[in-house]
């Protein structure tokens, strides 16, 4: 992520001969021209703008198959963990119950998913990949693989591995 160093005055201001496209170019410059000096020495700015940034490169890749990141996620904890149940599922994606209910309803009505209930609960829904949902997952594996090799191409191999081990330190907070 470049440093963001203030070389030009921010200006708002909208010529009568620029149209909207060149205004909205003009503020994205005038905003990169901002001293973020104060802002870059926080791991959580860092944080959440590399976080924006990763997410945004996931989700043009994931388009073709037209999966949200949840989507995307909920289908590769599936396809590992057979016989997860929705409530456990929700918990590790952080994903409130309500709008896991309504992810797998999604998924399910896509013919992703496939929704079993509990023998000894009949309240637990047991979730698998359904044969579409496994050719899928596969599909968009691929694409998010080659999103993380772009990602991964500005760090050195050790450096890969020092950022996943500091980031699942930091997730221990």
């Amino acid at each position: 992520m470049p440093a963001l160093k203030n070389t030009t005055p921010a200006t708002d201001v909208l010529t009568a001969e620029e149209g909207p496209d060149e205004s909205l170019s003009a503020t994205a410059k005038a905003e990169t021209a901002l001293d973020c000096s104060k802002l870059e020495r926080f791991v959580g700015f860092n944080l959440s703008r590399a976080e924006t940034l990763v997410r945004r490169l996931v989700l043009e890749h994931l388009a073709p198959c037209q999966l949200t990141l949840a989507e995307f996620s909920l289908l590769s904890l599936v396809s590992v963990n057979k016989g997860v149940n929705q409530r456990q599922a929700g918990e590790v994606l952080e994903i409130a119950p309500p709008n896991m209910a309504h992810l797998v309803d999604r998924l399910a009505n896509r013919g992703l998913l496939k929704r079993v209930r509990g023998r000894q609960d009949r309240r637990v829904q047991m979730l698998s990949l359904s044969d579409a949902g496994l050719d899928l997952l596969v599909q968009a594996e691929g694409l998010v693989e080659e999103q993380e090799a772009r990602v991964s191409a500005v760090l050195t191999a050790d450096e890969q591995t020092q950022l996943l081990a500091l980031l699942n330190k930091i997730r221990t907070l």
